[in-house]
């Protein structure tokens, strides 16, 4: 359900492109040439970009059930408009093919232009990461050590002899893990017989996505979806003590358990031709005995689905 009244024109244009049967047209009608996206951590830019990236990660029928509302006014061209759930405590959003994803509440932030079309446009989820979680793991840390169990119950170690371990934290559902999972994949075939392992580690809380669970992720493994051990991140320790906020978000850690790289596989999710390009030039200069450059670039991705205490 949707109460938008006293909305901009643009506005309530944007939620019935949402649901309508051309997406991506009804969302070029109400976009400015030069609208800026900031989605997942990451600004897309342009009308063709952003159209793109919404029906990438926010396709038709996204917004389900949800009610929305329209916020008090703040500064001239801008407006908020928040999503709650039934009595205003929790929001579910459907994905086709992917479980509820659960939240306090969500806020679209739009920005109009003196046409009145949106030139700006942020999303801000009410799901809070613990207030003690510390800064992502950057290059020169020492990554803290693990054990975790693999979805058959084996217990895998992060440290092990070898040129160096990729820890990349994933989803099963997130669709920018899911983009980049072939590239990632490829990497780990690509540079196994170098002494490189690739580690995947799901931390999601299980409880807000039910294909987060140990099952489907077994199923996945069965499949042949993975190019290294799935690891099962039960009570998410391990994405705090690594400061993990996003899937997918990389970390690669040297014989010495330095990290020498951390952010995303590449510049873009929805480009299969970037190849993993950033995580693949960090491997070939630590291999070749060189510090990566870039070594930190910004991870982009879903939110790691934290357990709410």
């Amino acid at each position: 359900m949707t109460s938008l009244d006293g909305a901009p024109v643009a506005v309530q244009g944007w939620f019935a492109a949402e649901k309508s049967a051309d997406q991506a047209a009804g969302l070029r009608t109400v976009l400015g040439r030069d609208v800026v996206m900031d989605f997942g951590g990451q600004k897309i830019r342009g009308v063709d970009a952003v159209v793109a990236m919404v029906t990438f990660a926010m396709p038709a029928g996204w917004l389900g059930d949800a009610e929305w509302s329209l916020l008090p006014v703040g500064a001239a061209g801008q407006v908020t408009v928040r999503a709650t759930g039934a009595g205003g405590t929790q929001l579910h959003v459907f994905v086709p093919g992917a479980p509820a994803q659960r939240m306090d509440a969500m806020d679209l932030m739009f920005t109009l232009d003196e046409d009145g079309l949106i030139v700006g446009l942020a999303g801000q989820a009410h799901q809070p990461e613990p207030p003690d979680l510390p800064r992502p793991l950057r290059a020169g840390d020492t990554a803290p050590d693990f054990v975790l169990p693999d979805v058959e119950g084996g217990e895998v170690p992060s440290r092990r002899e070898g040129a160096a371990t990729i820890v990349v934290f994933v989803s099963n559902h997130c669709p920018f893990s899911l983009a980049w999972h072939d590239r990632l994949e490829q990497v780990g075939r690509d540079y196994s017989a170098r002494g490189v392992r690739l580690l995947h580690v799901n931390s999601n809380d299980p409880g807000q996505g039910a294909k987060d669970g140990v099952d489907h992720c077994r199923e996945r493994v069965a499949q042949g979806h993975f190019s290294g051990p799935y690891l099962v991140d039960e009570g998410q320790a391990v994405a705090r003590s690594w400061g993990a906020r996003r899937t997918p978000e990389v970390f690669v850690v040297d014989e010495h358990g330095t990290v020498a790289y951390h952010g995303a596989p590449d510049s873009d999710a929805t480009d299969a031709a970037q190849n993993a390009g950033w995580l693949r030039a960090a491997l070939e200069q630590m291999l070749a005995g060189t510090a990566p450059d870039p070594a930190d670039t910004e991870p982009v991705g879903c939110s790691i689905k934290w357990t709410q205490r």
